[in-house]
């Protein structure tokens, strides 16, 4: 059984596509490197080929480097190589600022997750309560309930009221700056 396991995959076809499917035999980088690379639909290179080139879309630098060898023809000028060290650098930044931004989603995602706390309900004791365990009643907890929200319906009412005052001094105001013009003209 193992004998025959041994010779049906230590062929020399097989040992041969490994190695490139590993790229130790004809060196190739290309290989490994298209099992890395997504292609989506909104990638311009697997619409058209790889022919054209969209300035949004994220661009690796080794795409880049082989645009800017198919476009100038010497290579060797200080201005290609200053081309080739810019868009270097600016395709290092985008991809900086890619990798910022994912973290930051991130960071938001998980405060948005976070659960707010709420209140604790203020259970007013007794009087005549003297220690030891309590036990609360559901009907003290709807209390406590109603006696929250009627404390939030008049904070409401209140920030309301300061509200409306405000306007009406800021109306005043200016009504009072319209008499003194009028009164100058």
């Amino acid at each position: 059984l193992f004998w025959k396991a041994w010779e049906s995959s230590f062929k020399e076809t097989t040992i041969l596509r490994s190695f490139e499917a590993t790229v130790l035999s004809p060196l190739n980088l290309e290989v490994i490197l298209k099992r890395f690379t997504n292609t989506t639909p909104d990638d311009p290179d697997s619409r058209c080929g790889g022919s054209s080139v969209s300035i949004s879309s994220t661009l690796d630098w080794r795409k880049i480097n082989r645009l800017i060898h198919s476009a100038v023809k010497d290579k060797a000028t200080k201005e290609a190589k200053k081309l080739s060290l810019l868009l270097h650098s600016i395709s290092v930044q985008n991809q900086l600022l890619l990798h910022e931004v994912k973290g930051l989603r991130e960071a938001l995602l998980n405060k948005n997750k976070r659960q707010k706390h709420s209140k604790p309900l203020d259970l007013q004791q007794r009087k005549e309560y003297h220690g030891g365990a309590v036990v609360w009643s559901p009907r003290k907890f709807r209390e406590a309930r109603v006696c929250q929200t009627v404390k939030e319906h008049e904070e409401k009412e209140q920030q309301l009221q300061k509200a409306e005052s405000a306007k009406l001094k800021k109306a005043a105001q200016v009504y009072k700056l319209k008499m003194d013009q009028e009164k100058r003209a």
